[in-house]
C-alpha cells in the first residue's frame, strides 16, 4: 500500500509552528508567573492548563501576522512572543485602542 506524504506546504506549516510554539509557551509561562507573583493565581492550577491552547493560538496568529508582513525569523519570534504575552484579552484591548485612534470622530 502506498503511503501518502504530506504536501510541502503542510510540512512547512508544521515545521514553522513547531519552532514558534516554544516561543509562545515561554511568553505565556512568563505571564502566568507574573500573575502568581502578584498573588492572583496559584502556580499549579487549572489556569496553567489554559495557557497551552492560548500559546498555540498565539503562535498561529503571530506567525500569520509575520507572514503577512514578510518578516524574518527573529522578527517572527518577536511577534509571536508579543501576541502570546498579551493573550486574547490583551490583543482585543490593543486592537480596539488602535482602531479608536485611527477612526475619525463622528460628527453628530
Amino acid at each position: 500500500m502506498l503511503e501518502q506524504q504530506p504536501s510541502p506546504e503542510v510540512k512547512t506549516l508544521v515545521s514553522g509552528l513547531a519552532g514558534l510554539i516554544p516561543t509562545a509557551m515561554l511568553a505565556r509561562f512568563l505571564w502566568h508567573h507574573r500573575l502568581v507573583r502578584l498573588g492572583q493565581r496559584r502556580f499549579w492550577s487549572r489556569d496553567l492548563l489554559w495557557e497551552c491552547p492560548t500559546a498555540a493560538f498565539s503562535a498561529v496568529l503571530g506567525g500569520g501576522v509575520a507572514a503577512h508582513f514578510a518578516l524574518g525569523l527573529m522578527e517572527t519570534h518577536a511577534v509571536v512572543g508579543i501576541c502570546a504575552w498579551l493573550g486574547p484579552r490583551g490583543l482585543e484591548v490593543a486592537l480596539s485602542r488602535f482602531v479608536a485612534r485611527c477612526t475619525p470622530p463622528d460628527k453628530d
